[in-house]
This record gives structure tokens, sequence and C-alpha cells, in this order.
């Protein structure tokens, strides 16, 4: 890793003490989540210039892709107000003048004008089964943009209807990097209706696929 991602990887075993960030123990742990967040450098980044990752926590994807791309904006959303406090530590300790820590739930800060359809793209490291991702993430995308996250296992099919009710078109699943990680890809082709995302809760109680 760079000195700055081994910093990082540092920085973010040491508060995993007594904050719950992540589930590695080891530096090499770690940076085994840091080469699956940079497939996401794999994709097409042109025309990409404010970037949303939703549920952010630990950092991964954002951190690493702050690194790599300093001419992008990233906004980190966060719910849980002591990783937020991480995510801010991170930002002043590494010195990335391209990141902002957003605290609060999506389903409340995905109805704000500042920063409702205002990305060109949300990234997401397995915040929230892919149904629930898809109105968490999908009112934050401006029209032309994508939503793009890491995955484990998901049925495209069965997002479609999903995803169109959000503006969203057909997700499908590309895996840019050979052997690497799965990322569920979705492009914005629609502004969101205004009922979406639904109340806190309820995209998880009852999720649109």
């Amino acid at each position: 890793m760079s000195p700055p991602l081994r910093r990082y990887a540092e920085l973010l075993l040491d508060w995993n003490r007594s904050v719950n960030l992540t589930g590695a123990r080891t530096v090499e742990q770690v940076e085994a989540q840091v080469k699956d967040a940079a497939a996401l450098l794999a994709v097409s980044w042109k025309g990409i210039r404010r970037v949303i990752d939703i549920g952010s926590g630990g950092g991964l994807p954002a951190v690493p892709l702050a690194l790599a791309l300093p001419q992008v904006q990233f906004t980190l959303l966060e719910a849980n107000a002591r990783k937020c406090a991480f995510l801010e530590h991170v930002a002043v300790t590494l010195e990335l003048r391209n990141v902002a820590v957003l605290c609060g739930r999506a389903e409340d800060l995905g109805h704000q004008p500042l920063v409702r359809e205002q990305f060109d793209r949300a990234i997401s490291r397995a915040a929230a089964p892919a149904p629930v991702l898809l109105e968490l993430a999908l009112p934050f995308v401006t029209t032309g943009g994508d939503l793009i996250a890491e995955v484990s296992a998901v049925d495209p099919p069965r997002l479609d209807q999903a995803a169109r009710l959000l503006g969203g078109g057909a997700p499908r699943v590309e895996r840019p990097v050979a052997g690497g990680t799965a990322l569920l890809v979705v492009q914005k082709l629609a502004p969101t209706p205004a009922k979406f995302p639904r109340r806190p809760g309820l995209p998880n109680r009852r999720p649109l696929a």
C-alpha cells in the first residue's frame, strides 16, 4: 500500500478498538478490503465530479478512491455519530480536501434540497441489502448519473421494478477486475418521485423488491 493508505489502515485499526468500524484486525486484512474498493477505479470516472458514499462506516470505498481521485469531491454519509467522528479525523489527518462528512440518516437527508439529486455517482460497500440500497442511494443521484455498489450476491432482474420506481434503469452486475469484486450498477434515468426515500426504517422493513 502507499504511505497514505497504510496510514489510513493504521487509523482504522486504532479506532476499531473502541468503534466497530471493520471486521479486519490486521493491516493485511484492511489491505484486502482496500483492494476490493480499488475495483471501482476500473470503471469510467469521466465527467464524475461529485460522489456520495452511502453508509460510509469506516470509509470504504470512499477514502481509497478520494486518495486516488483528488479531482473528485466525495461526501461520506454515515448515520452513526462515532463513525462520523472517525471519518472527520481521517479527512483531517490525511489532508483530504476533497472529502466532506455528512452525518445523518439517508432516509432524512435524501429529501434535503442541498443534497437530493446533486451527485453524479453514489457508491456503497454492502451498507444494506440491494433493494434497500436502491431506495437509500438513488434519490441522491442526478439524472444521468449512476449508483455503483460492491455486492456479494444479487439478482438484477429481481431489482428491476424497484429501480424503475426510483428513476433508475435496469440493474446490472459488472466485474471490472477479473476475479475481483462484483459491482451492482444502476443508471439514473429520471428524477426520483418525491415520496422516496420513505421514512426511517421503512425501506428495511418493507423493501421495494
